[in-house]
């Protein structure tokens, strides 16, 4: 078994973060830096699920239900906590 996908993996994840935390410092609005942020998040959650969770050859469930399902908790998260924010403040 080859090793040489894990680590090339592994440096663009290392790099992604740099990325991020280089984001941070950059002089642009703080929405255009989350949202940056928030990109980049996203492109390492795929990568990590599709090489080292092994789910680029998983063919069981579909892809799309393992990608969608992330999505909707956040949105249940969201749509629970928004009326607290809106309420206090």
């Amino acid at each position: 078994m080859s090793y040489a996908p894990y680590v090339i993996i592994w440096a663009w994840l290392i790099a992604l973060l740099a990325g991020g935390t280089f984001i941070s410092t950059l002089p642009v609005g703080k929405t255009s830096a989350v949202l940056l942020i928030l990109g980049i998040a996203l492109i390492k959650t795929l990568l990590v699920g599709m090489f080292y969770m092994h789910l680029k050859s998983e063919r069981s469930v579909p892809l799309w239900v393992v990608v969608l399902f992330p999505f909707l908790l956040v949105g249940a998260a969201v749509l629970l906590i928004a009326p607290a924010i809106f309420l206090f403040a």
